[in-house]
């Protein structure tokens, strides 16, 4: 149970970018896991060369945040509004180009980034590494700060607003565009950070990006599209569902968030906390 609160953790950072960018500017971010790979790799490079995790750690949010920058700048901000299938291809092929730069820069070998914290916690006769609860709090530590945001910060409220009244908030003389791309910075910093923290769990390779953008998606459909809340309880959900699957049945560890979500989805087709809405054309 406890190694699944961190798999949590890693899972909500990575998967709130994809849900803030459909329920706040309604497009499907599928190149969100590029910044989470860019994440892991900055994080490497710079554990490799100083030895501070740290750096690395703060380089890897950094890195994703202006490659989520230059992106939403010179492309995303061209497909608002668009159909959500139409803005789910532009990104899907940001993430392959983004694969391809990976590749051509260090390679396919996998790159092993050492734990920062080795110590191990005694709970309950067991023996559980501190690095795997820290990154459990730190994701707790994110859904906070973006709550906080969201719903206490005159930019949040203006985000939000600007969501069902672009117009009128712009005649408040408030720059929508330049929130949404603050927004977004922060989406693809926060998943920059998340493969940073997950580089010492799996190792990084050019391709930890499909696997992970598959559990994003589960997550986010499962928790609802577009609601924070609900991907943090998806994602509580699927860290169980991988661990303590993985314990009774090996290949749950990767069926069983599948299987959550289609009972999930059999009585409740919206997801946990979604509501009713108009996607891909279909109601």
């Amino acid at each position: 149970i406890l190694f699944g609160l961190g798999i949590s953790g890693i899972l909500f950072m990575v998967s709130i970018g994809i849900s803030i960018g459909f329920g706040l500017m309604r497009i499907v971010n599928m190149e969100q896991m590029v910044y989470y790979t860019f994440g892991a790799y900055m994080t490497w490079t710079l554990v490799a060369s100083t030895g501070s995790f740290l750096l690395g750690l703060l380089g890897g949010t950094l890195v994703a945040a202006c490659a989520g920058l230059i992106v939403e700048t010179q492309l995303v901000r061209r497909v608002y509004g668009k159909e959500l299938m139409f803005t789910m291809v532009v990104t899907f092929s940001v993430f392959m180009i983004g694969i391809g730069i990976v590749q051509y820069v260090y390679g396919l070998a996998a790159k092993p980034v050492a734990a920062p914290i080795q110590v191990l916690v005694p709970i309950l006769g067991a023996q559980v590494p501190l690095y795997r609860l820290l990154v459990f709090v730190i994701g707790m530590v994110v859904y906070l700060l973006i709550h906080l945001f969201l719903n206490k910060t005159i930019v949040g409220k203006a985000l939000r607003a600007g969501i069902e009244n672009p117009s009128q908030v712009q005649g408040l003389g408030i720059n929508i565009r330049k929130i949404f791309t603050i927004s977004f910075v922060i989406a693809s910093g926060l998943a920059g950070l998340g493969g940073a923290l997950n580089a010492p769990l799996v190792g990084v390779t050019p391709y930890m990006g499909f696997e992970m953008l598959l559990f994003a998606f589960i997550t986010v459909i499962l928790g609802g599209l577009g609601n924070i809340k609900g991907t943090l309880v998806s994602a509580l959900i699927m860290g169980q569902a991988v661990s303590v699957g993985g314990i009774i049945y090996g290949p749950l560890a990767f069926v069983g968030p599948f299987i959550v979500m289609f009972v999930v989805i059999l009585f409740k087709p919206t997801g946990l906390y979604g509501v009713k809405g108009r996607a891909f054309g279909f109601e």
